[in-house]
């Protein structure tokens, strides 16, 4: 046993002299490396780009002036780069000091008037006033700027969504009217109908207050829920409406009965985003009902967005056929029809001056590529195509950025699109606005029902 410990002793002492024969070679390293430090330092010393650095050590106790004028050179030059960088990225990469020179001569302005100017001035009005007669100057009668309430009115137009009840109101001398009331809205589920009069809303008298600011009231304004006094077969009703989110109808569909056939009827007031959902829905529920013709309207329909009409017509026409080209400079580019959705049955079009952009694009591609048939009088003649630009105050910004043409290939800009049967409106239609004093739809049901 006394043999076995004076071993394991002798074991436990060669490990810590090993131990301590390690951390003096460390040590030594340590210093071996602080020396090589100095030694590199000491050689970067004479050279030039050495005392360049060493101008901003943290350890001197004093600076020469050559040095402090270095220092001082170098951090304008490294916060003039970092201000550009900023500035570019304010101004979407764009160089700010190049816009501040082209924009001088406005800045000039705005301040002599801003500063000199006898009467009160409004500043947004002039940088409003600015951006307007910019966008005017291009010559393009469909680039131009709205205003934040005009964008909003635009955005509420082409999306086909607002915050509200889901109603039309017409104003007269005496009292507000309720015109129509959407189906599956919150008016709808609250019981309001077409002819109820409205006199108060939320204790808001309906008369003094207008059409105009009562609508924007129930949309913006009022809490979830709205109270509404209305007087309906001359009896007065409190009805509790809860706003929602309100899909405002742009297509309206029915079969007319032509020469012993269902023909199906659709309208479509504008393209907006909700459009091609409703006309898909529409045309299902025709189709369902074995129809043999189509009759299209977009008499009055001022246009839309490009996709939606592209969407609705990729229902129509057999798979390949093109809807229309769009042009930028001497390129030009076919949009196809992609899906295997198509219809075999005659369709025909009704048009008049009043049917503009994507009204025209359908008209064009009916005509060229389904071989159907334009009814009424030649189309408005808007053959460009817009991009919208938000401003950061919710403003905005429409610009023309390329032309479109007809599947094969004709710009009808300021031109329209000719009917294939060319039908003026009888005047008694516009003494009484009913299907069998509309001559013109009259005219599309013959066609389709041959």
């Amino acid at each position: 046993m006394k043999k076995s410990d004076n071993t394991n002793k002798k074991s436990i002492d060669k490990i810590l002299t090993s131990k301590n024969i390690i951390k003096e070679e460390k040590k030594k390293i340590k210093i071996e490396k602080k020396n090589i430090r100095k030694r590199r330092l000491k050689e970067m010393k004479k050279t030039k780009f050495g005392r360049f650095l060493l101008m901003f050590s943290y350890n001197k106790d004093s600076y020469s002036f050559s040095e402090v004028f270095g220092i001082t050179l170098v951090s304008l030059i490294l916060g003039a780069f970092a201000c550009t960088c900023v500035f570019s990225l304010m101004f979407g990469g764009r160089n700010y000091f190049s816009m501040a020179k082209q924009f001088g001569k406005l800045f000039d302005v705005y301040d002599v008037l801003v500063d000199n100017y006898y009467g009160e001035v409004d500043k947004k009005e002039l940088v409003n006033a600015a951006i307007d007669g910019m966008v005017s100057s291009v010559g393009d009668v469909y680039t131009s700027y709205s205003n934040t309430e005009e964008a909003d009115s635009f955005d509420e137009m082409v999306n086909g969504t607002y915050e509200g009840i889901g109603c039309t109101i017409m104003q007269d001398k005496d009292s507000i009217t309720v015109v129509e009331v959407y189906d599956n809205t919150p008016a709808a589920k609250a019981g309001l109908k077409a002819k109820d009069i409205i006199k108060s809303v939320d204790d808001k008298d309906a008369i003094k207050l207008g059409v105009s600011e009562l609508a924007n009231y129930i949309k913006n304004e009022a809490s979830g829920k709205v109270k509404m006094v209305i007087v309906r077969d001359s009896k007065e009703m409190i009805l509790t409406l809860e706003r929602g989110k309100v899909e405002i109808p742009t297509v309206v569909s029915k079969i007319i009965e032509e020469n012993d056939k269902k023909i199906g009827y659709i309208d479509i007031s504008i393209f907006s985003s909700v459009s091609a959902k409703q006309f898909e829905t529409a045309l299902k529920k025709l189709d369902s009902e074995k129809i043999e013709g189509l009759v299209i309207d977009v008499r009055g329909n001022s246009g839309g967005y490009l996709t939606t009409v592209t969407d609705i017509a990729s229902l129509l026409l057999p798979k390949g056929e093109v809807i229309y080209q769009v042009q930028k400079g001497n390129k030009k580019t076919a949009t196809k029809d992609k899906t295997n959705d198509k219809e075999d049955y005659p369709i025909a079009i009704l048009t008049n001056s009043g049917s503009a952009s994507a009204s025209e694009i359908l008209a064009g591609a009916i005509k060229e590529s389904y071989h159907g048939y334009v009814v009424g009088t030649k189309t408005y003649g808007k053959g460009t195509v817009q991009q919208v630009k938000k401003l950061s105050d919710g403003s905005m910004i429409k610009y023309t950025t390329q032309n479109w043409l007809t599947p094969k290939g004709n710009w009808i800009n300021e031109v329209g699109i000719e009917p294939t049967d060319e039908v003026l409106m009888d005047e008694k239609y516009y003494d009484n606005p009913s299907v069998e004093n509309d001559n013109q739809l009259k005219k599309a049901l013959e066609l389709v029902s041959k």
